[in-house]
């Protein structure tokens, strides 16, 4: 393996794993596919461990220590398994913390007869399945789209799990440009989820869902538990959502890109805000119109996640695409949706590193202890349009006025590269320590899928 030159900020922490890294599987444990992490009390770690959809076993949940050891107080020898019935194969994608100390997992379940489908589980602090959630009190929730949507959205309308084909032999809902499944909880406890939904070729919609705290739809978001993404003043063909925070206020800030009808137009990014309702907040926005977009002439645009600021701002991080070149793309705006002057001059950055290019797929704030920011990192997806020998999983810091921190890293970043195939990127996050922990896996190689969970000095 190896990674970049770095200095002490940025290098693999030698108390984890061996020498930084965390391999899987961990022994006698089928689940290779380290697809999130979120951080513990105690600088302790859990990880959800994806499976093929051949290997016909359940998504477990793993535990570590400090030292990325198995916490073996937790569930059997540090695993606890999520079993699904019916030949169901659940693809987990995001891990959300929860008041209590447990966590919600989100992502797809596949059925033999029913398809895709979104898939929300709840477990309590020691792993069990929250039984106060879902209509069968097991912890789990299923919605099936085409049930939600009802006859009007057609025959063909469907889940969508990833933006490109994947390798259907080793399926594992991974790409590198995967559709996603984002959540993220309201101070009240209701939870939201965004997605996209494929009605038809060439037209697609974000998914906007808000649910209950017991995990049946909350009817008083949109009517009746969810809305469907469109920019009413802008002409589009498709449009995907892909990240999703809550203000403070219960204000919904849903990321995402859509395509203009005009031809010979590059898709463009974009953030609108919704009212706890579920209407299109007018007062956000620098033309208070609910939206906020990004466009360039030369290049497809997207983002792929949101974080907030503690002011109420927020961080939206996505990818720029010129060809086969593929650079990150940040924005920072104020908590009223307009950009924030501080941030690179108010102006959307593009990261033109490495020279093989990178897609920002997280972000997350290190903080000092009084809770205020002290830089902003960046995470995600190494390597151009297609997948080669040059993805890596890769992570950057930036300051606040969106300079790279030459601190960190060689030159602000640092990159991994696992020899043995190519590496997909699946998340990150930074410690309270301030540490950061990035995880991925390898496709096109060994098998079962070998997977990397990486701790990175802060």
């Amino acid at each position: 393996m190896s990674q970049s030159k770095v200095k002490a900020a940025g290098t693999l922490d030698p108390s984890f794993g061996t020498n930084g890294v965390v391999s899987t599987p961990f022994h006698d444990v089928v689940g290779s596919i380290p697809n999130a992490v979120l951080p513990l009390p105690g600088n302790q770690l859990l990880v959800v461990l994806g499976t093929t959809i051949t290997q016909q076993t359940s998504t477990k949940v793993a535990r570590l220590h400090e030292d990325g050891s198995l916490d073996m107080l937790f569930g059997r020898n540090g695993i606890v398994e999520i079993p699904f019935a019916d030949g169901t194969w659940f693809a987990p994608r995001n891990l959300h913390p929860q008041a209590n100390g447990g966590w919600l997992i989100t992502g797809t379940a596949e059925h033999p007869d029913r398809g895709e489908e979104l898939a929300v589980v709840r477990q309590l602090q020691d792993g069990r399945l929250d039984t106060s959630f879902g209509k069968k009190k097991d912890g789990k929730v299923l919605i099936n789209i085409p049930e939600l949507l009802g006859p009007e959205a057609g025959a063909t309308a469907k889940l969508m799990t990833q933006r490109l084909p994947g390798n259907q032999s080793v399926k594992v809902s991974e790409g590198a440009q995967d559709a996603g499944v984002s959540v993220v909880n309201q101070a009240d406890g209701k939870i939201l989820l965004v997605s996209t939904v494929l009605f038809a070729f060439n037209f697609l919609r974000g998914i906007v869902l808000r649910l209950n705290q017991d995990g049946s739809l909350d009817e008083t978001f949109a009517g009746k538990g969810f809305l469907l993404v469109e920019e009413k003043k802008i002409s589009h063909y498709w449009n995907y959502a892909s990240g999703v925070a809550v203000q403070e206020d219960g204000k919904v800030l849903v990321c995402g890109d859509f395509a203009r009808e005009n031809e010979g137009e590059w898709p463009d990014a974009y953030v609108i805000r919704y009212d706890q309702s579920g209407n299109v907040d007018k007062d956000y926005g620098e033309n208070k119109d609910g939206l906020v977009t990004i466009d360039d002439a030369d290049q497809w645009l997207e983002f792929s996640s949101i974080t907030l600021r503690p002011d109420g701002g927020m961080i939206a991080t996505g990818v720029a695409e010129a060809g086969l070149k593929r650079k990150g793309l940040i924005i920072a705006l104020n908590p009223s949706g307009s950009f924030n002057r501080v941030f690179n001059d108010g102006l959307p950055l593009i990261s033109d590193f490495p020279e093989h290019g990178a897609s920002w797929r997280r972000s997350a704030f290190q903080k000092d202890h009084q809770g205020n920011v002290l830089a902003i990192i960046v995470a995600g997806q190494g390597g151009g349009d297609s997948l080669g020998d040059k993805s890596s999983l890769i992570t950057a810091r930036y300051r606040l006025d969106g300079k790279l921190d030459t601190t960190f890293g060689a030159d602000g970043w640092v990159e991994f590269n696992d020899e043995r195939a190519i590496d997909i990127f699946r998340g990150s996050v930074v410690m309270p320590d301030n540490k950061i922990v990035v995880c991925g896996f390898v496709t096109f190689g060994p098998q079962p899928l070998p997977g990397n969970i990486l701790r990175y000095l802060g």
